[in-house]
């Protein structure tokens, strides 16, 4: 468990957390903001997704919850780790509308970028994003993320294709020190 300015705890999914991710995850407005997310999840679904990403060895996985009111607000996560490669895939979900724009988007990333870098020693943290969903996308700028590429219309989202914008930060300081090793 992580504690964030005595006001946000991320901690490991479990059994208690199914009924408010339930929620959150089929909630149609959260959902429109996500690639790759539906709503129509079932209680079972909600379960082995818990299941799932508390057991999976290349991922690091939190539920966030506001430790003022205790209601969990979403997850953050990296996954796809890949120790070779010394990458992993970022992403973040706040689904409690009252939890928006009070800064624990920027907060997570923060942390598991941070984590991501210092603590699992990796070079590159990716991600991808709708290109409508703008409140995420500057988040991720003024964080240091920038755009790799886009897949245009890869999601199809409220009776319309949507682009998908892939975006990653380095750890600047990995990429100098193989630099500075490297021969020429």
């Amino acid at each position: 468990m992580v504690t964030l300015n005595d006001k946000i705890l991320l901690r490991k999914p479990d059994a208690r957390d199914l009924e408010e991710l339930y929620a959150l995850k089929n909630d149609e407005e959260t959902n429109a903001l996500i690639g790759g997310f539906t709503t129509g999840f079932s209680r079972e679904m909600i379960r082995d997704w818990i299941l799932l990403h508390i057991n999976a060895p290349d991922e690091v996985l939190y539920v966030i919850q506001d430790l003022g009111s205790n209601k969990l607000i979403g997850h953050v996560g990296l996954y796809k780790i890949d120790y070779r490669i010394r990458k992993a895939e970022f992403a973040i979900l706040i689904g409690d509308k009252e939890a928006r724009g009070k800064g624990y988007g920027k907060q997570c990333t923060d942390y598991m970028v941070r984590y991501a870098f210092e603590q699992l020693n990796l070079n590159k943290v990716e991600l991808s994003v709708l290109s409508t969903n703008e409140r995420a996308i500057y988040i991720y700028r003024t964080y240091g993320f920038e755009t790799e590429g886009v897949l245009r219309q890869a999601q199809y989202k409220n009776g319309r294709y949507h682009d998908v914008i892939l975006m990653a930060k380095f750890n600047h300081l990995c990429t100098y020190m193989e630099q500075a090793v490297t021969p020429k």
